[in-house]
């Protein structure tokens, strides 16, 4: 009787570990206000980046949005995060704006409007869970 077939190795690997960062991060993100800090933060860039985005609604464009934020024992960490807006308009201004973060590892952290649990959110969960779990099924014949 012949041995089922199994799916490569590499490949599997590779697909259980974006699956594993993308379930960490819409779990994560969305709990940091729970489980994280807060500190008050400073936006300091915003740029648009390329064209139009070609998007059912006419002239929306994606826009980097850097920042950064002070840890209580004065270490200064940048943050990056990206946002639709108009042709004219992130949507978002320059200034001050709260950031979560986690307190054992300040580079994972997040604008406040940014951790509001949201479809984007479970979309990215969802497809975290289901490369995993592909990664994991065997098919046999």
């Amino acid at each position: 009787m012949p041995e089922p077939k199994t799916k490569p190795l590499a490949p599997r690997v590779i697909l259980g570990v974006v699956g594993l960062l993308l379930t960490l991060y819409g779990t994560i993100i969305p709990l940091l206000p729970l489980v994280g800090a807060r500190a008050a933060g400073e936006i300091t860039v915003i740029r648009r980046e390329l064209g139009d985005r070609q998007d059912p609604v006419a002239n929306r464009y994606s826009y980097s949005v850097g920042y950064e934020f002070a840890l209580p024992d004065g270490r200064i960490i940048p943050g990056n995060t990206k946002t639709i807006g108009s042709a004219v308009s992130a949507g978002i201004s320059k200034g001050k704006s709260a950031v979560f973060y986690l307190p054992a590892l300040p580079y994972v952290n997040a604008l406040e409007r940014d951790t509001r649990f949201d479809l984007g959110k479970v979309a990215i969960l969802a497809a975290g869970v289901f490369l995993c779990f592909a990664a994991v099924t065997r098919k046999t014949k």
